[in-house]
């Protein structure tokens, strides 16, 4: 009887060593998915004077859209959600600087946050938006950058770096203090 007793626990042994192996190897799976992610991303928080490195997402016309597609320009990335009064209300102001100095070498990439197409399609196609907008759907490039808020707006330098960081609504002002002065 001592002999079956401890192939009993050995058997109880060998099968909590299987589940530990188990939550080990899913736990490893998980944080290198995660991790996986934020390669895909390639994006660095934003921090002034630093790059934020390289992204893709899809526009409302499902084409992929990086952020080296606009090396050499200024480039305004806008965090942005149709459910933010403040988002909504700044969005014809970006509308119009964007059409006064695209010629200057400034685009507008207004990444919306976890929303549908559909939802941003529609709310880009009624104020007739003329900039890109793309969907960041599970948050990955707004997180991976340190968006906590929104609205957010951050100014890529033509060499990809970080030239001004605003949070909160961007008004008429403060794209003509603190972004055109980099337009001329």
């Amino acid at each position: 009887m001592k002999i079956k007793k401890p192939v009993k626990n050995k058997k109880k042994q060998n099968r909590n060593v299987q589940i530990i192996i188990g939550i080990v190897v899913l736990m490893v799976s998980v944080l290198l998915l995660s991790s996986q992610n934020s390669q895909q991303a390639g994006v660095q928080k934003a921090i002034q004077g630093k790059s934020v490195g390289d992204f893709a997402l899809t526009d409302l016309e499902g084409e992929t859209i990086h952020l080296s597609d606009y090396q050499g320009k200024y480039v305004l990335l806008n965090a942005w959600a149709t459910w933010c009064p403040p988002c909504r209300a700044e969005m014809p102001d970006l509308n119009e600087f964007h059409q006064a100095h695209q010629d200057k070498g400034f685009e507008i990439l207004a990444i919306n946050a976890g929303e549908t197409r559909d939802v941003a399609a529609q709310f880009a196609e009624s104020l007739g938006l003329g900039f890109k907008v793309v969907l960041d759907s599970d948050g990955t490039v707004l997180n991976s950058l340190g968006i906590t808020g929104f609205p957010t707006s951050i100014l890529i330098d033509p060499e990809g770096k970080v030239a001004m960081i605003h949070i909160g609504m961007i008004f008429p002002a403060d794209l003509n203090k603190k972004v055109l002065p980099f337009l001329q």
